[in-house]
């Protein structure tokens, strides 16, 4: 008798595998533990790669990948559910992740605060995670550039965003906080003395004219001379833009001889001011010139500290350094702003015509009680004859000079 080996089709012999591996893993809960890729699992499901030393390229798990998470959030059921995010959703990156209901969202696995990434501007950096997902980014460069509120900082250091952008370092007692700028020549591994002239560092002010981001103003500190191991002189200068210009001018300097210059770059006194200054609330007097526009309490010749021009009733129509009374007829007391140094002054005084004074007109007219503080004017008519002149209020003029 010929014996007929039944023909099985492919596609049963995958069902029949298929069956027989569900009722493997249905009754695994009868086994301790699973092994795959080993004889030996030493935990509940234990996979061995291929070769440890050499592994494939296929060795590993794949779990379910997704390009976002799902629109209905998982539920308990899902508790520590993982995923793999295949690429970067919402505030999330890519990367594993796991459903944890009581949180209500999905956690990263194994996030470190610190990712690397790459700004607009092509630049690779590391950014923190946890400010990026508040909004507020802080990065650092792969060429050392920090941003706090940008991910494409400029300069070295930079604050960006709206609103209180205010710097505050706080210390307390004895330590007070410094800010330090320091610059050098050479290099920083070979430093050197910089350049005379050369600057050592400043704080500057930028804004932007509606094109462009432009520098407009700042506090600058240069060398002012030559650097020696006994001698780093320095010297301190303020720029602004001036109306119509985008170009900064040096208005005020401090040189290291402690000469301050305004609207020069050379001062070559204390204080050396180019062009026109006013001082308010000096007394008169009190400031003195040479020929050279030199400035001194102190005057260097003849100085007309006081002078005026006075009516017969003691009014003064053009007066300077001092006030006028008529104390009586004929009498007036002039007395100065500010007391002098001494008595010991010039005095000039000369009166007008008198035209109700007699045919002749002779007048006379003198000072007396000199002090520090003023003195008096006396007028009179002489041409009385033999009898006492006569006291007579009238026009007088009188300078005081002191030198």
């Amino acid at each position: 008798m010929t014996q007929i080996t039944p023909f099985i089709p492919i596609e049963m012999m995958k069902t029949t595998f298929a069956i027989l591996t569900l009722m493997f893993f249905v009754s695994a809960p009868t086994m301790s533990q699973v092994g795959i890729g080993n004889t030996n699992p030493k935990s509940m499901l234990d996979i061995s790669a291929s070769n440890p030393s050499l592994p494939s390229n296929s060795d590993g798990i794949l779990i379910p990948r997704v390009n976002s998470f799902p629109i209905i959030n998982p539920n308990a059921d899902q508790n520590g559910m993982m995923v793999f995010l295949t690429s970067a959703f919402g505030t999330n990156d890519i990367g594993f992740y796991y459903w944890s209901d009581p949180q209500n969202k999905w956690i990263s696995i194994g996030a470190e605060e610190w990712k690397d990434g790459v700004n607009v501007s092509g630049d690779p950096y590391i950014y923190a995670t946890q400010a990026r997902l508040l909004g507020t980014d802080m990065v650092i460069t792969d060429d050392g550039r920090i941003g706090f509120g940008t991910d494409d900082p400029v300069e070295r250091f930079e604050f960006r965003g709206p609103g209180d952008n205010d710097f505050q370092i706080t210390s307390a007692n004895t330590n007070p906080p410094n800010f330090i700028l320091y610059n050098t020549g050479g290099t920083l591994e070979a430093p050197t003395v910089l350049a005379a002239n050369g600057e050592i560092g400043s704080f500057i002010v930028k804004t932007h004219d509606g094109t462009n981001i432009r520098e407009n103003g700042g506090f600058r500190f240069f060398m002012d001379g030559i650097a020696t191991p006994g001698s780093v002189p320095s010297k301190f200068v303020i720029n602004t833009t001036p109306q119509g210009s985008t170009s900064q001018i040096e208005r005020i300097v401090v040189r290291s001889t402690g000469n301050v210059g305004i609207g020069t770059t050379t001062p070559s006194q204390l204080l050396d001011v180019n062009g026109n200054a006013r001082v308010r609330g000096l007394q008169a007097g009190a400031v003195y010139s040479d020929t050279n526009g030199n400035l001194s309490n102190t005057p260097t010749g003849p100085v007309t500290f006081a002078a005026g021009k006075i009516n017969a009733n003691g009014t003064s129509p053009k007066i300077t350094g001092a006030t006028v009374s008529n104390i009586s007829t004929g009498v007036y007391q002039i007395t100065f702003d500010s007391a002098r140094s001494t008595s010991h002054y010039l005095i000039q005084v000369s009166a007008s015509d008198c035209s109700s004074c007699g045919t002749d007109d002779s007048i006379g007219i003198y000072y007396s009680n000199q002090t520090n503080n003023g003195f008096r004017v006396i007028i009179g008519s002489n041409d009385n004859g033999s009898t006492a002149k006569v006291p007579v209020n009238l026009e007088f003029m009188f300078t005081a000079v002191d030198f």
